[in-house]
């Protein structure tokens, strides 16, 4: 996404992955580009949930772990698109029913973790305008999980497409995912599921930055008092980079889910994420 890091004089140095701002020590214009899902640099984004969820047949909480592995490679085409790939690798430990004893009432509760659902998202994004954020990829959900409780045993396909807008004090979008299941074991459940992201920071002095960006979740082929998981949050990020080492932005947020199942879900989410900026493999456009 070249053009949205200056203005159009700047080619050969977006052409490397950083903007010429940045390659000249400006962090705080790199925590922006490192908050857009589809943006020019390259970084190992590592995201990690603490869900705490409630709801029959549990009346205590109960914390479900999630760490994806999400790194943003963004592949100069041309100079005027971008294919960004993100493949979202999902490691977990969930809770969930072992046995229920109808007659002494009990609920016996247990652990399991291991590798998820993987995810496969080519974008293709447009370099049209300096403050335009845009990208569409088909989205490619892998049933790679260890157990049933980790996933859910289909191969699914949809679409994903981000928009937003990036100024030099804030950037915000939706960046929206839906899959509907194609193949897999017929144990599990039809699947026809969104993942919707709804993102706003405030670029504050230092590098610093305030907003938040919390996954609205709908199950489709749930009921209604289960259909939806929607949850408001805000949280706090740094931008910084020590000696050698390249830049690094960090975040945490807390999620309150104003709208969550009636039946077990989440309640409220603590999110950290770790972003390390890496370098750029492809820095020249494939078809110049």
């Amino acid at each position: 996404m070249s053009s949205l890091l200056a203005g159009g004089d700047e080619i050969p140095t977006k052409l490397s992955g950083l903007p010429a701002t940045v390659e000249h020590g400006d962090l705080t214009d790199l925590a922006r580009h490192l908050n857009n899902p589809v943006g020019p640099v390259w970084n190992i984004v590592t995201q990690h949930n603490w869900t705490f969820q409630k709801g029959f047949p549990s009346t205590a909480y109960r914390v479900q772990y999630l760490m994806n592995f999400q790194p943003v490679l963004p592949i100069p085409l041309t100079r005027e698109w971008n294919l960004v790939m993100r493949p979202i690798v999902p490691v977990e430990s969930n809770p969930y029913v072992r046995s229920v004893d109808l007659a002494a009432r009990t609920v016996e509760w247990r652990r399991t973790g291991g590798l998820g659902d993987i995810t496969l998202e080519p974008f293709l994004v447009p370099n049209w305008r300096p403050w335009l954020i845009l990208g569409a990829a088909p989205s490619l959900v892998l049933p790679s999980a260890n157990t049933y409780n980790l996933g859910q045993g289909k191969v699914q396909l949809g679409p994903a497409v981000v928009v937003g807008f990036l100024t030099k004090q804030w950037i915000g979008g939706i960046f929206v995912q839906n899959w509907w299941s194609l193949a897999g074991t017929h144990a599990t459940p039809v699947v026809n599921r969104m993942n919707l992201q709804y993102f706003l920071f405030r670029m504050l002095p230092d590098a610093w930055q305030v907003g938040f960006a919390p996954n609205v979740l709908v199950d489709w082929r749930a009921d209604g008092k289960n259909l939806v998981t929607f949850p408001l949050g805000l949280g706090l990020g740094k931008t910084f980079k020590y000696g050698v080492l390249p830049p690094i932005q960090i975040s945490l947020e807390f999620q309150w889910m104003a709208w969550h199942p009636d039946d077990f879900g989440q309640r409220f989410n603590i999110r950290f994420v770790f972003k390390p900026v890496v370098p750029a493999l492809v820095k020249k456009p494939i078809f110049d």
